[in-house]
């Protein structure tokens, strides 16, 4: 469930991402969702295998397990800008959310969520742990529930707009499922490495995996299907669900919003987090070898929310378009990596050793 729940971010409540990765191919887009939660099982039972079978208890040591001292550390700060570049999206989403459903000027709405990000971060892990553990259900099942309304009160054929299929590279949709599958697994995997100790068994890898991977699967065609019935209306829009859920009005409308700004709270927050102990733990390892640096968690927690804030104003949807793909490379070389490293028995049958790098 937790690592289900990691991939319902405001960019997937929204629609934006589902819109751009998988609507946009017409009936493929389905086979693309398949494709990514495939990937999502396979990377989330490796990940489990590994940690459980070196006893590996978290990201550092799954990275340096992996790839070695020096690349492991680079991967580290790659993931951390990643982090940080899903936080900017984060209040984006904030700051159109309150524009296209309140009528607050864009900053008003990035401003309120990062607020609130930069008290829960001042919290600590307790903070973080108390957002989640009342909002994520309320997510998960919100989505399932507004996805499957919408869907069934319309009485148009749902790829009724897409006509006999995509035109042009018909292999694409699997491509853009790649890479969606590759930037998410990119902040999954810390999480998923921080909780590897819950899975004592060869079967509970399995098992924890493929179910994570089966419940963003699931909710994520249930979340497209009415998307794929209003493409032409939303292909412009930068929250899509906001402008189906106004055709409904009444509670379905309040609900909605009520699960985007859970997502984009509890998403902002973690991410905001993950930068913050990051950066701690850089400093700190300074300190160690004769830097005078002082962790300060409000001082820090408080650059991290306003540079956020500034940087938002790139825009949500440009965020989700150009800067997720960039890291879907990282990505996929991550993929790559877990899968190769899960199906050898031990280290010493690897193509390289960490020296190498």
């Amino acid at each position: 469930m937790v690592y289900g729940s990691v991939f319902i971010g405001a960019g997937f409540a929204s629609g934006q991402e589902l819109l751009q990765y998988f609507v946009g191919f017409g009936y493929r887009g389905i086979l693309g969702l398949i494709v990514a939660g495939v990937l999502f099982s396979l990377v989330g039972w490796a990940v489990l295998n590994i940690c459980r079978r070196e006893k590996i208890s978290d990201y550092r040591g799954l990275m340096r397990y992996l790839m070695g001292p020096k690349l492991g550390a680079l991967m580290e700060g790659a993931v951390a800008g990643f982090l940080f570049c899903l936080l900017l999206a984060m209040l984006a989403g904030a700051g159109a959310t309150g524009l296209e459903a309140f009528g607050l000027p864009f900053s008003v709405g990035a401003l309120m969520i990062g607020g609130v990000v930069f008290f829960v971060l001042c919290f600590g892990v307790e903070g973080i742990i108390k957002v989640n553990l009342w909002l994520a259900p309320f997510m998960l099942f919100g989505g399932i529930f507004i996805g499957f309304y919408s869907y069934f009160t319309y009485s148009v054929p749902a790829f009724a707009f897409f006509g006999s299929g995509l035109s042009g590279f018909q292999m694409a949709f699997l491509i853009s499922a790649v890479v969606y599958a590759a930037y998410n697994l990119v902040t999954a995997v810390p999480v998923l490495a921080g909780i590897s100790g819950m899975s004592a068994t060869k079967k509970s890898d399995f098992i924890g995996g493929v179910f994570g991977g089966g419940i963003i699967t699931a909710v994520g065609i249930i979340m497209a299907l009415p998307l794929f019935l209003y493409y032409s209306e939303v292909i412009g829009i930068e929250i899509p669900f906001i402008y189906i859920v106004s055709r409904y009005g009444g509670i379905i409308y309040w609900l909605y919003l009520a699960v985007l700004i859970a997502a984009l709270t509890t998403t902002a927050a973690c991410n905001g987090f993950a930068v913050l102990e990051w950066l701690k733990g850089r400093m700190e390892s300074q300190k160690s070898v004769g830097s005078n640096n002082e962790f300060k968690r409000a001082k820090m927690a408080g650059i991290i929310c306003l540079l956020a804030f500034f940087g938002a104003h790139i825009g949500f949807s440009n965020i989700v378009a150009y800067v997720y793909p960039a890291f879907g490379l990282l990505g996929v070389f991550k993929i790559f990596v877990i899968l190769l490293s899960a199906v050898r028995k031990n280290r010493g049958a690897l193509p390289y050793t960490p020296r190498t790098f």
